[in-house]
């Protein structure tokens, strides 16, 4: 399928190297900036339970509704982006994050943050599908492969959030004025977003909502097991440490830590080594070491070990959803827009799923156990990823099918 370098003529674009590198810059903003969504609003959930006065299983269905609501919009999203312009959907749709974030600071019961979360979610969704396609489009300027960077941004972008927000509480300042002007700043930043991004519309006939299908259903069947495996690390390789390893809280957080820190440092290096390896080998060969690294934490119960085990399995994903999405977003006769919702919307609802899934076979057997579930999907991955990045004039064809012009 998709295994070249982006070329620089498949979008015609007028301008110059200047106006480039102010485009990417502008879709590294929004990444950035929906990191920092995320981030800020993570971080300050225990205050949020509190404000609420809800508990564990009534938090759970509040949040479940956040993530369900960007999984179902996301193919909504894509056929919006396609129609008028990711350029123009991204900055909307982080307004819209932004004008959630003081409503969500504000809810005071269980049917109040649930809505407020459903909204935040559908806007969070809709702006992932519109700003990853927006950096396909601008891979395709000349700007070369910069997908994993832009994932970079975001992890970076999360942290910041996370980070600002803990300082935040510590200084006793409620949720509402917080998300307020976090709220403000961004929604300044999505205005300005849109005078600076790259125009990016699809209007030529066709079906834009698309579910997938050939292609995509592979792409978003391994982005499913690469996202299980991320938020499987997230949620749990802490929970992991703590319950199998004794780990002291202080150290137990550094699994989840180092998994997050190595992610975003292998993400600044990501699109280099999509030139110098090819989509198909990094992606095998990341598999493969984030799959050692898990082996590594669950085989030798030292939490030194453990720790460095994630964040070797940090290293080894943080590439595997840059590329598929890349993959995703040049597919002949999709637009980025439209293939990118297709396969993130499989994706992500393995992000909505693993968790839970994670946690219902530790409470029957063990929690090192329900984790080995997650070597196979990362092994399956390795093996999928051979046929679904395959360079492409294999079989009877003529040859490589002629890249279908942008917009």
């Amino acid at each position: 399928m998709i295994d070249e370098p982006v070329r620089a003529h498949e979008l015609a674009r007028p301008g110059g190297r200047a106006e480039l590198r102010v485009q990417a810059l502008a879709v590294a903003g929004a990444f950035l900036l929906n990191g920092v969504a995320f981030g800020t609003w993570a971080a300050r959930i225990p205050a949020v339970k509190a404000q609420t006065g809800l508990d564990e299983a009534g938090l759970g269905f509040a949040l479940l509704g956040a993530a369900a609501g960007a999984v179902l919009t996301m193919v909504f999203g894509g056929a919006l982006g396609s129609r008028f312009g990711t350029h123009v959907m991204t900055p909307l749709t982080m307004i819209g994050c932004a004008a959630m974030m003081p409503v969500i600071g504000a809810a005071w019961d269980f049917a109040s943050l649930a809505l407020a979360l459903l909204v935040f979610g559908i806007s969070q969704g809709t702006m992932d599908v519109c700003m990853n396609a927006n950096g396909i489009a601008v891979e395709r300027a000349g700007a070369g492969p910069i997908m994993s960077r832009l994932h970079a941004c975001w992890s970076i972008g999360a942290f910041l959030g996370a980070l600002a927000s803990a300082q935040v509480a510590g200084l006793g300042i409620a949720v509402f004025p917080q998300f307020s002007v976090v709220g403000a700043a961004i929604a300044l930043a999505g205005v300005l977003l849109l005078f600076a991004m790259l125009p990016d519309k699809h209007a030529e006939g066709g079906r834009h909502l698309r579910l997938p299908s050939g292609p995509l259903v592979l792409l978003g069947l391994l982005c499913l097991f690469g996202l299980m495996a991320e938020g499987s690390a997230m949620d749990w390789s802490g929970v992991y440490m703590q319950h199998a390893l004794d780990a002291p809280e202080g150290l137990a957080g550094l699994a989840v830590t180092a998994f997050a820190g190595s992610m975003a440092l292998a993400r600044l290096a990501g699109d280099r080594l999509a030139v110098s390896l090819g989509s198909r080998l990094l992606v095998v060969a990341g598999a493969a070491l984030a799959a050692v690294g898990l082996g590594l934490a669950l085989a030798v119960p030292v939490i030194p070990v453990a720790i460095a085990g994630f964040a070797l399995m940090g290293f080894g994903l943080a590439a595997v959803v840059p590329t598929l999405f890349r993959a995703a977003g040049s597919q002949p006769g999709v637009p980025a827009s439209v293939g990118i919702a297709a396969v993130s919307t499989m994706g992500y609802s393995g992000g909505l799923i693993g968790p839970p899934l994670i946690g219902s076979v530790a409470a029957a057997t063990s929690l090192r156990t329900s984790l080995a579930i997650v070597l196979v999907l990362l092994a399956i991955l390795a093996l999928g990823a051979r046929r679904a990045l395959a360079p492409r004039s294999t079989s009877g064809s003529p040859g490589p099918s002629p890249t279908p012009p942008a917009g």
